[in-house]
């Protein structure tokens, strides 16, 4: 009887085994690489996580997956390299070499050049007081993506210069966030937040 009951679960867990098995193979699995190229040197950890995150939210299972080795940035910076371009006038010929060599159907690349907060004193313009210490944040960084589906790229030169009050100052981090997550939207057909 014992032996019965054991056989019957063996089959049943086998069976549903199988289920689960044959509806992953349904989907065809699409690899995205996001690679990120640092010239300011002041991009942490969490921020890498943070950008990688927005690219994920666009582009996610059972029809994407992040590729989360270093593998997708070696080969990039090879290939950017051999072409003899810098990161701020990347074409689609060398996107579409880089996604054909990791290889990735989706591939977004940012440079960052410069991301920089520091505090500096108001001389007193506009409506702050001569004096008042303010957050002065400066990013400029260059966002690219190619989708192979549709062999369609786009790409933005994030420029960025402001100067306001520390409780409203958005962070350098932040804006390169929130242009990476409208960049994907834009790609994807979505509608911005």
């Amino acid at each position: 009887m014992i032996k019965k009951y054991l056989l019957g679960l063996f089959l049943a867990f086998v069976s549903v085994f199988s289920i689960c098995t044959s509806t992953e193979a349904a989907f065809e699995y699409k690899p995205v690489a996001f690679v990120l190229i640092d010239y300011s040197q002041n991009v942490t950890q969490e921020d890498f996580l943070s950008w990688r995150e927005q690219v994920r939210q666009a582009y996610h299972v059972p029809y994407y997956e992040i590729i989360k080795s270093s593998e997708p940035t070696d080969t990039a910076l090879k290939v950017i390299k051999e072409s003899g371009l810098s990161t701020s006038k990347l074409d689609k010929q060398t996107l579409q070499k880089i996604a054909a060599q990791i290889p990735a159907k989706v591939v977004v690349i940012l440079s960052v050049n410069r991301m920089e907060e520091r505090l500096v004193h108001s001389w007193g313009f506009y409506w702050h007081d001569e004096g008042d210490v303010l957050q002065q944040v400066i990013v400029s960084a260059d966002i690219y993506i190619y989708k192979e589906e549709n062999d369609k790229m786009l790409k933005k030169k994030l420029r960025y210069f402001e100067t306001e009050d520390i409780p409203i100052s958005t962070p350098a981090s932040d804006v390169i966030k929130y242009e990476i997550r409208k960049l994907v939207n834009t790609m994807e057909k979505r509608e911005q937040i």
